[in-house]
């Protein structure tokens, strides 16, 4: 089941990529990125160049991120993407995401993906009373890269809201719940019930399309359009055997122009979000 409904291009199909990103599923697996024996850092850079322009990471501006579990060693670095634990359904801050799989985990580390729109039709449906606290929004708490416990509260952002290409969505449960923490003003019974909503059916796999990154594939996600998990997964002991993928972040002038409130995603190490 896991590998139904998920759109395969191969890297060379350029075209095809981008007409799947804008205008089809809002994402795509492409095969074939990385040659045999070429430098997989080296291919995927290229490719995400002919893609689009590449975007810094962090603080360090770095465009391209590894993505292996390092939580038994870095006890601060404890962000979801460098630990086993399982990730709830998420956008990134970038208009795109490129995941490259060098290796797989040895159990688990499945990727759920589900788009903006089944959710919101889905909320629709359940409980239309709720829509307009996510199209108002929530403040959003960015934390600091290099020091435990500090970041900054940003303004109010839509978590769905309709613009000129159609519907964005900005979403990271924690880091609302954390800026209403840090305010000293606790989400409403109406706001935690419209975020619970979003949350269900995020995680309905009815709505969801589920796959398993083998090495050599590359999974591309339209982050407007697009939340992505991942399951919990058992990684291997030894080092050199764990799993481990690369990442760009990516912007292109093909996409869409976001809406004014969710802007920032274009230059997101300057707005932080």
């Amino acid at each position: 089941m896991e590998r139904l409904g998920l759109p395969r291009y191969a890297a060379d199909d350029l075209p095809g990529i981008r007409s799947e990103l804008r205008d089809g599923a809002g994402f795509a697996l492409v095969r074939d990125v990385v040659s045999h024996s070429a430098d997989a850092g080296d291919c995927l850079t290229r490719f995400g160049q002919a893609l689009g322009r590449l975007l810094p990471q962090n603080a360090k501006q770095e465009v391209l991120v590894e993505i292996v579990d390092f939580s038994d060693e870095d006890e601060f670095d404890d962000r979801g993407y460098r630990s086993p634990g399982e990730l709830n359904p998420h956008t990134d801050p970038p208009p795109m995401i490129v995941l490259l799989c060098l290796r797989p985990a040895r159990h688990g580390g499945t990727n759920r993906l589900v788009s903006a729109d089944s959710i919101r039709e889905a909320i629709r449906k359940e409980n239309a009373d709720l829509l307009p606290v996510l199209e108002e929004g929530f403040a959003f708490f960015m934390p600091d890269e290099t020091t435990p416990g500090a970041g900054r509260s940003r303004d109010v952002i839509p978590v769905l809201i309709d613009g000129p290409g159609g519907m964005s969505c900005i979403y990271y449960r924690p880091f609302i719940e954390r800026a209403a923490e840090v305010a000293g003003a606790p989400l409403s019974g109406k706001s935690v019930a419209a975020l619970d909503l979003f949350d269900h059916f995020a995680n309905d796999p009815g709505l969801q399309v589920q796959h398993t990154l083998v090495a050599g594939e590359a999974l591309i996600l339209n982050n407007y359009r697009v939340l992505h998990a991942r399951d919990e997964y058992e990684d291997w002991p030894e080092k050199a055997k764990r799993r481990h993928l690369l990442r760009l972040w990516l912007d292109a002038d093909w996409l869409p122009e976001p809406p004014q409130a969710h802007a920032g995603r274009r230059n997101p190490m300057a707005a932080l979000l």
